[in-house]
């Protein structure tokens, strides 16, 4: 289950080449000319804007560049913003990796299935498939094994990821290639990433559950939630935040306060 918050289903950032921004990171105009040049140019440039994509020391984000399986879970945990972490053992993540943290927060938000021999290959890339599997998994989509995708290449998609193709595609949420097929293990590329999860965040799926006291939002941007928001505990504070759903209020949430907070749909208590 999802927990922080995101109800649905980041002390150690990259410190390499692939890294993600913290509050007050602003992205170089080098990075904003190569997104405008990339095929995901609005969603690239969304990231940048609100800190959740970094460049490479040389200011660029090289869109193309293949991504590994622990630089997306970083992404999915940072755009989800989750924080809470579960105690795990795989032979091949030690207490010295960068990505340590981003896997014990995969595993509290159940997502990481665990590889052969207890071992989830953190630096190898990640491929279409496998990236599916992931986003449905963080969701809780309905996984069915004998359903088919509307792709071509349906035959050549892993049987344990196939439910998650499907439900992904027919969502929107994944697309195919021009000659209508998926490419199941192809590389995911750093636009290809960010496209995926950037779809799955505006696609309804997602609804956000504030279940601790606390203040929440973005300082330096408003930022959007294209679901229903739930206040579920006292002394919640929402700031800067767009809600294109309703606004739920539940009981025993007193001392909630809202700053600048815009709700689209209704306000429930």
């Amino acid at each position: 289950m999802l927990m922080s918050r995101w109800k649905i289903v980041v002390p150690l950032l990259i410190g390499c080449l692939f890294t993600f921004a913290i509050t007050g990171y602003a992205a170089s105009q080098a990075a904003y000319d190569e997104a405008e040049q990339s095929w995901a140019a609005p969603a690239l440039k969304e990231w940048l804007d609100l800190g959740w994509l970094q460049g490479y020391p040389d200011g660029t984000i090289k869109p193309e560049m293949p991504v590994t399986r622990a630089e997306m879970v970083s992404m999915i945990n940072r755009a989800f913003e989750l924080s809470d972490t579960a105690p795990f053992f795989y032979q091949d993540v030690q207490t010295s990796d960068w990505f340590y943290t981003e896997i014990g927060k995969a595993v509290q938000a159940g997502y990481i299935p665990e590889g052969g021999n207890g071992r989830i290959r953190p630096e190898q890339i990640i491929t279409r498939e496998e990236a599916a599997l992931m986003l449905a998994t963080l969701v809780q989509l309905e996984l069915p094994r004998e359903q088919d995708t509307p792709f071509k290449d349906n035959d050549r998609i892993q049987e344990a990821s196939r439910g998650a193709v499907a439900n992904l595609a027919e969502k929107g949420i994944v697309q195919g290639y021009p000659d209508d097929t998926f490419r199941p293990d192809e590389p995911v590329t750093r636009a290809s990433a960010v496209s995926m999860i950037d779809r799955l965040l505006k696609s309804g799926i997602v609804n956000r559950t504030y279940s601790a006291p606390g203040t929440y939002g973005l300082e330096s941007a408003v930022e959007t939630v294209y679901g229903d928001v739930t206040i579920a505990a006292p002394d919640v504070t929402l700031r800067d935040l767009h809600i294109k759903g309703d606004l739920i209020i539940k009981s025993g949430s007193d001392g909630y306060r809202l700053i600048d907070v815009t709700v689209d749909g209704d306000t429930i208590s």
